[in-house]
Formats: structure tokens, sequence, C-alpha cells
């Protein structure tokens, strides 16, 4: 018996040793087999960290999977990763990887990444596959036999994430959290594939408007699959979005260009309130336990072959509300008589022969009615319009029918506007031809949030014709500021319908500007922060807007800054914003500047600005703007007006800040009078010299040109008066607050006279001053100063010559002295 027992297990022993060791003969071929096999197929690098083959997970199958499986673009798509894979593993039969062509059966993919993009100009992340002349021609199976076949029985996804990113439509599209599960013989000429699937979360975005936000989606479905002619029939399905139930049926098929398509969608319930579960929470809040009436009716169908968008298939689609009614329990007020009627039709063909159609959109809202109606044709040769809308909404009805807990709204909305033409018309600027008339008013407008100061809109009140929208009157306040705006706007039709340049001249007055109250409306208790703190974002000005504005603030107040009498015109037209003439007080002084924000290439953003103050406020100056304590923090210790006439221009960063590298620009600094007091650098110069008085400084007749390159600051050569006396100062400084100044100054003999001993004798500490140049060094946080007495030597050697002279002079006065030298040269004759 003990014998039986070692013998059994020995056998046992000696499978599982083999079951172990045999996936080690086989792994090396099998990760070459994989690396050819996908290497002849894509552009793209394609990499994994791990690569592992097994016998226990799907015995008696063999197992092969990666781990880390990353696809990496190419070119434009270079730091894009199209797919991430945390683990992918396929079960194939033992045999046929000893036999040496792998037949896979089943497929797993956990956790994968999609980011499908594409750009501007149409070009796709995914088109990575080789073009057809770049294969190899492929080989006859029949006859050579294959390294891969697929006989596969089932293919599962778990959480996947995918996001679809279309620059050319600015369309988004997220799907979190996907679950896959699909079975069936896939492998066979016909089988039927039973498919499972969900969605955590699907959102899809259009031009930044929500029009599905996280929406939960489930699929039951079986997919009858003819594999020889690629055509897919679904059977009894049920596809829910959050509470919305629908069915479809039909099939797809696949030839070789193109999809045939024979489907039908509809919702299996008519309940309202089952759509209503879909509607994005931006346009309806939470919807649990709101009582609704009416009844619903949604379907869409198409029946052709899809190739393009002038290969349409026939396809239609309906949307009818019927005595809709949207009640919150806790609230007073309903919106009552809800009807809409939608449809979309397109007998096939070109998208050109689309036709959607809005022909009913009815609500009441206290008791007021509102209606509107839109016919859409031609959209893409000659888009034909004719519609319109009239109506008075209540806002403050609004507010008793719909829960607004973050905000409160009031005001009346009237309407009346009709429309009616094609965009030839426009684009022939036939105006007369297109109706388009009506009005907009809007009065006893409040809006009030804790995020924001209270909005009131006393009045305001636009109307409409083909060629302009004027604005009569906008008459309003937010917190402490005032806005009055009056103007017009030209050619909005074509800027709304073919995205055309729209142009517009408006006039602008404020009394008070009080933007300290607004940044503290961000949520900040200190302005300050907010202004030093806040990271912005570059702004890309809009190519095709034209707006000429012409501005009038009687104050602007910013943080501890106060601006009156601000003027000037601003236009933004062609990706810039070009100020023009703009002057203001401030500073106890006045300023006026011109220049541009430019995008007009949005990689190399600039501005360029010109200055010209008078007489500004030094101390206050650098007291009110950090970029002036960052670059000069001496003038925080001066004080005095300074009148500056100098230009700035300079590249911007993602975060609009200064590319300090390239700014380029220069001017004047003129003053009468400046003093500075116990800045580190006069601290450092008192030190040096020994002397208290020049702690402070008091600088007259100052005319400083200076220029900027190159990330500095240079000071071109310039005198003032100091103590009395004239010094001359030049160099350099740093955006990076280095300094590299040299300051020739008079001293008096009895300062230096002890620096200058090792000239071998005293000097008279009376007389004329001595220059000495003071090189000032390192950084403003920590200069360091020293003495070049290379002219003070000079003048010293000078000096000691001259005493040299005199002495001789004094000798030769003596009779004894010259007889004797006089007596010496005879005896030598």
């Amino acid at each position: 018996m003990k014998n039986i027992l070692k013998i059994t297990g020995g056998v046992l022993l000696f499978i599982f040793l083999l079951l172990l060791v045999t996936p080690l003969f086989f792994k090396g071929k099998a990760e070459e087999l994989a690396k050819r096999e996908i290497n002849k197929q894509v552009m793209a690098q394609v990499d994994w960290d791990s690569f592992s083959i097994s016998l226990f997970k799907h015995f008696p199958n063999i197992s092969v999977g990666m781990s880390g499986l990353r696809v990496v673009g190419l070119d434009k798509f270079e730091k894009d990763t199209l797919l991430f894979l945390n683990e992918f593993v396929l079960s194939a039969d033992l045999m046929s990887a000893i036999r040496g062509n792998l037949s896979v059966e089943h497929v797993l993919l956990d956790k994968p990444v999609v980011l499908a993009k594409v750009l501007a100009d149409s070009t796709a992340n995914w088109d990575i596959m080789r073009q057809t002349d770049e294969l190899t021609e492929p080989e006859d199976i029949s006859t050579t036999g294959s390294d891969f076949t697929i006989d596969l029985q089932s293919v599962k996804v778990r959480d996947a994430t995918i996001t679809y990113l279309d620059q050319t439509m600015d369309l988004l599209t997220d799907i979190q959290k996907l679950n896959l599960s699909m079975s069936g013989d896939l492998s066979a000429s016909a089988s039927t594939l039973s498919t499972e699937a969900s969605i955590e979360e699907l959102t899809l975005s259009m031009e930044g408007t929500n029009f599905l936000n996280k929406v939960k989606v489930s699929l039951i479905a079986d997919i009858m699959a003819d594999m020889n002619n690629m055509v897919f029939t679904f059977a009894d399905n049920d596809l829910m979005l959050n509470d919305l139930n629908l069915g479809f049926d039909g099939s797809v098929g696949m030839p070789e260009e193109g999809y045939d398509l024979d489907i039908k969608l509809s919702a299996k319930e008519t309940s309202f309130k089952q759509l209503l579960s879909i509607v994005p929470k931006e346009f309806l809040a939470d919807m649990e336990g709101v009582q609704t009436q009416g009844v619903m009716a949604l379907a869409a169908k198409a029946k052709g072959r899809y190739m393009d968008t002038d290969m349409l298939p026939a396809f239609s689609a309906m949307l009818k509300i019927d005595k809709g009614q949207i009640k919150y329990p806790d609230l007073p007020e309903s919106i009552n008589d809800i009807n809409i009627n939608v449809v979309v039709d397109n007998p096939g063909g070109s998208a050109d022969n689309t036709i959607t159609d809005i022909k009913t959109f009815h609500f009441e809202l206290g008791s007021n009615p509102f209606d509107a109606s839109l016919l859409l044709k031609t959209p893409v040769s000659n888009l034909q319009f004719k519609g319109g809308m009239v109506g008075v909404i209540d806002l403050g009805s609004l507010k008793d029918a719909m829960p607004l807990d973050s905000f409160d709204i009031k005001g009346i909305v009237d309407a009346n506007i009709t429309l009616d033409g094609d965009m030839e018309m426009m684009e022939k600027e036939n105006y007369d031809q297109v109706q388009v008339k009506g009005s907009l008013k809007l009065h006893d407008f409040l809006y009030s949030s804790p995020d924001l100061p209270k909005v009131n809109i006393g009045e305001a009140q636009m109307s409409l014709t083909p060629q302009r929208i004027a604005l009569d009157k906008f008459v309003s306040r937010v917190g402490k500021s005032d806005f009055d705006l009056s103007g017009h706007i030209e050619n909005y039709l074509p800027y709304i319908f073919k995205d055309e340049t729209v142009k517009g001249s408006l006039k602008h007055r404020s009394n008070r500007l009080d933007v300290n109250e607004m940044l503290l409306s961000m949520g900040s208790t200190e302005t300050a922060e907010v202004a030093d703190s806040t990271t912005m974002e570059l702004f890309e000005v809009p190519k095709n807007i034209d707006f000429v504005f012409t501005s009038h603030f009687g104050t602007i107040l910013y943080d501890k800054l106060r601006i009156d009498n601000t003027n000037g015109k601003i236009t933004v037209r062609d990706g810039r914003v070009v100020l023009n003439g703009i002057a203001m007080r401030l500073l106890n002084g006045e300023m006026k500047m011109a220049g541009e924000y430019n995008t007009q290439d949005v990689k190399k953003p600039f501005v360029d600005f010109n200055f010209d103050a008078a007489n500004i406020d030094i101390n206050k100056t650098a007291h009110s703007f950090s970029v002036i304590d960052s670059l000069m923090p001496i003038a925080k210790k001066t004080v005095g007006n300074i009148s500056a006439d100098f230009k700035f221009n300079s590249l911007l960063g993602p975060e609009m800040d200064p590319v300090i590298s390239s700014i380029t620009g220069g001017g004047t600094l003129v003053s009468e009078s400046v003093e500075v007091a116990d800045s580190k650098v006069l601290n450092s110069m008192a030190n040096l010299l020994k002397k208290e008085k020049y702690r402070k400084l008091k600088a007259e007749d100052l005319n400083i040109n200076f220029v900027m390159k190159d990330g500095k600051i240079i000071v071109e050569p310039f005198t003032a008066k100091v103590f009395g006396s004239t010094i001359k100062v030049h160099g350099e400084q740093g955006f990076d607050q280095s300094l590299n100044y040299v300051v020739t100054a008079p001293v008096a003999r009895k300062d230096v006279a002890g620096a200058l001993s090792f000239l071998g004798g005293g000097i008279s500490e009376s007389g004329d001053d001595i220059m000495v140049d003071v090189l000032i060094k390192g950084y403003a946080a920590d200069p360091k100063l020293s003495l070049d007495l290379s002219e003070a030597k000079k003048e010293v050697g000078k000096e000691i010559e001259k005493k040299a002279k005199e002495a001789v002079k004094d000798i030769l006065k003596d009779d004894k002295v010259k007889n004797a030298i006089e007596g010496l040269f005879k005896k030598k004759k």
C-alpha cells in the first residue's frame, strides 16, 4: 500500500513539475511571435513590462499574458498613450502551441485605458496600421498554415476607461468603468454571441455643454454573427440609460468598404420621467422624488450603406412629449403643459439632405406660456432656417418651480423674435431678403449667490434686425460696481451659423469698479493673496471677434490702489486685444498706456506695451504692485516721485507669466529728488566706509536710461547729485535680482585714509575729495560691496609727487645747500 502511495505521489509530483517547467520552453518563442506580429501591423511604440506563460490558469489550455502593455503614438502623438493595459491574458489550445500554430480561445483585457484623439486637422491617433503596400503579402493559410489562429470563445473587458476627443467638433466622450463580457464561438461561420456590458459613467459634451453627464449604461443582448458575410444581427436586447429603457433590433454588415446598416431604436416605456433621468444636472436638478406627468415617444432608425458624409444611409429620429409636467414636492409652482415635437430626417445620400424640424417647443411657467420653433434644411450647401420664439419667463416663478439651492434669481424675460432666410443671402449681404426681427427685454433682474457679488440689471433691451443686434440699453450693478452699456453687434448671423467674424461697437461707462470685491468673491480673505497666488491660464483671443470698446471708469479699486478717471479705447480683433490711448490718474500721478496682448500665434503669445507715467509715487507703486517689488526691492525703501517713458515686450508662458529670457524694451526714468533709507545696499556701503550718513541717500536731478534684454535691466551711465556732490552710476540688474553696478563717488579723504595706508605713507585729510569706485555685486537680498581704489591710488600718487617737488624747492631755497651743489658742478669742470 505504501508503495502504491509513493508511486502515485511521484507521478503527481512529476505531472506538477511538468506543468510548471513546460511553459518555460515556449515563453521565448511566444514572446518573439507576439512582437513580430505586432510590429508587422502597426506604426507605434509598443512595449510591455512582463510576459508570462502558464499551464495552471486555464488548464488544460495554455495561458499567455502581458502586464503593463503600452501603445504610444508617433510624431504628433508622441506624448499620447493610445492604449494602456494593466493586464492582457489570452488562453490558447496547448496542443496547437506545441505544434507551433497558437490557437486563441479566450481573451481578457484588464483595466484598459484608451485615449482616442482627433486633432483639428482631422489627424487621428489610432490611424497606426501600416499601409497595404507596406505589409508582406499574406500567405495562403490553407497551404502554408499560420503561426496564429483564432478560435475565440469569449472576450472580457474589465474596468475600462475610454476617452474620445475630437477637436474638429469640440466633442468629448468619456467612459468610466466599462465592463464587457461576450461569449460564443467566433471561429464558427455562424454563432450567437451573448453580450453583457455596463458603463458606470458616460459623459458626452460638445462645445463645453454636457448633453450626457455621468449617465449609467447597461446592455444585455444576443448578437447573431454571420462570420462568412460579416453581418451581425441584434436579437432580444435591453439598453438602459439611467432609467430610460431602449430596445433596438436590426443588423450591421461590414463589407470591404463602409457599413451596411438596418437598425431601429425605440423607447420601451413611455413615461416622461424616464427621459428626464438622462438630462444632465446642469439643465435639471436632482429628479429623485419629483412628480411628473405626461407621455413621450423616442425612436430612431437607419437603413442603407454608410461610407462618409457624402454617402449616408437613410435615417430618421423623432422625440415627442405630450402634456408633460415637472413638480418638485417642496416647491409651490410647477412647469406645466410641456409639449415637444422634434423630427430629424434624411432620405439617404448626402448630409446636405438632412432636415431638422423642431415643430413644437412649448411650456408654461406660472401663468406665462413660452413657445419656440426652428426648421433647418440643406445644412452643408446653403443652410436654410426658419423659426422664432415668443413668450415671457418670470424667473421668480422659475425659482418657485425648480430647486435653486446655491443661488437666488428674479426678473422678467420678454422675448419676441422671428427669423427666416438662408446663408447665401447673408454671404451676398442681401440682408433685406432675410427676415430677422424682434426684441429681447430684461428688467428687474437680480442674481445672488455665495460665490459672486449680487448682480442687478435694472433694465436691458435689445432689438434685432438682419444686419445687427442693437443694445439699446443696459443698466446694471455688480456688488458695489456699476456698468452702463450701449452699442450694436453686426454680422451675428454668419457668426452663429458659419463661424464668421462678428463685429461690434460698444460704449461703456462705470462710475465705480471695485475689483477687490470681485476677487474676494472667489473665496479669499485677503485680496493681495488672491492677486499674488491665483494661477492664471493663457486666454486665446478669438480670431472671429471684432469689437471696439470705448470705456470710462470714474474710480477703480484694486488692492490698495485707487485709479481715477480712466478713459480709452480697447479693440478686440484678429486674435489681439489692442489698447489705444488709455489714460488714468493713479499713485498721485498720471499714466498713459498703449499696446497689445497678442495670441495670433497661440504657441507664441506676447504683450507689447508703451507706458508714459508722470509724477508717480515710487513708494506707493512698490506697495501696490508685487512685480515692482520682485524686480526692484529697493523701491519699498524709496521716497519720491518719478516720471517714466518706457516700452515692454515679452512672450508669455502658459500661466500668463512673462518669459524672462524674451523680455525686451527700455526707456527713461526722471526725478527731481529721490530719497532712499535703510536699504541693504546702503547699509553695506555705510559699513564699508564706516560712515553712518550713507545709510540714508538723497539723489537729485536723476535722468536714467535703461534697456531690458537677455534677462537683465542694463542701466546706462548717469550722474546724480548726492550729499551735494555728483556721483556716476552704471551697471545692470538681472530679473533674478542679481546686481552688478559700479558707483563712482567722491569720498572725503579721512573716510578712505586708512584704506590707502598701504601706499607707504599717510595722506592729508584736508583737500578735495577722492573719487572711489564702489562695486555692488551679489543679489538684492544679499548685496556684496567692495572698493576699487585704482582712481584713488592715481590721485594719491600725484599728490606725493607734488609734495616731493615742493620739498626739493624748499631745499633749494637754502643758500648753503645751493652753494654746495653749485660748487660740486664747478669741480667737475
